[in-house]
């Protein structure tokens, strides 16, 4: 997701957290729901939406294997995705146990995943708890700010995600709260006109009905640049 920077510990970055941001609606992790299945068919399901000019592109893919570890191919992959509705992922080559498919927009609401190989592989009604898209409300694009002084970034948030990322060219942050506000450290944010803040939320649930380490996770991406900072 991110380029190798310095970064913080999620014990240290709760230093520099400010506020409380937004009140949200309530945690998006509260609509999860492992689901069910036959538990010998590792499923990893990954949502990702990233912003784009005039909107979002989101992408599903699905990776499907046995317990042998071998792809599981002609399976029958779908996703009721938010207001979106129903989406049905398609096998990206021949035998490969990879599914996909594509959006040009991040739906509204939750995700539910149901994977399938006839009765004998197959893990169903599985949700991850849908996350609105977010705002970043602090810094904007254009906007000169002070190098060397702590950068302050805020974001809006419907609904509280299980976590948030945080990137600029010159430092990351993984798996902070989703609080709304986070604060770079002043000796993170050099002098550059080129400077670019990045934050994604995500969501993810463990899957009960598949072999260990199944999980379906979502994440949103908003970016704001270019950023002056002297």
């Amino acid at each position: 997701m991110m380029g190798m920077k310095p970064a913080l510990s999620l014990g240290l970055a709760a230093l520099f957290v400010i506020g409380c941001g937004d009140d949200p609606v309530g945690p998006a992790v509260e609509q999860n729901n492992p689901g069910t299945g036959t538990r010998n068919m590792l499923v990893q399901a990954d949502i990702e939406a990233e912003d784009v000019a005039g909107g979002f592109v989101t992408t599903f893919e699905v990776k499907l294997r046995n317990q042998a570890g071998q792809p599981v191919s002609g399976a029958t992959v779908v996703v009721r995705a938010g207001d979106a509705g129903t989406l049905n992922l398609l096998e990206m080559d021949a035998g490969s146990g990879e599914y996909s498919a594509q959006l040009n927009s991040f739906p509204d609401g939750d995700f539910r995943l149901d994977a399938a190989s006839g009765d004998s592989m197959k893990v169903q009604g599985v949700v991850v708890g849908g996350i609105e898209q977010h705002a970043i409300t602090a810094p904007l694009a254009n906007d000169t700010i002070v190098a060397g002084e702590p950068l302050l970034i805020n974001w809006t948030r419907a609904a509280e995600a299980r976590g948030a990322d945080i990137e600029t060219k010159d430092f990351e942050v993984e798996g902070i709260p989703d609080s709304g506000s986070f604060t770079v450290p002043g000796q993170e944010n050099p002098a550059r006109d080129d400077q670019r803040v990045r934050v994604w939320r995500f969501n993810r649930v463990d899957i009960d009905g598949g072999l260990f380490g199944s999980v379906l996770r979502l994440s949103i991406r908003n970016t704001i640049e270019p950023i002056v900072a002297l």
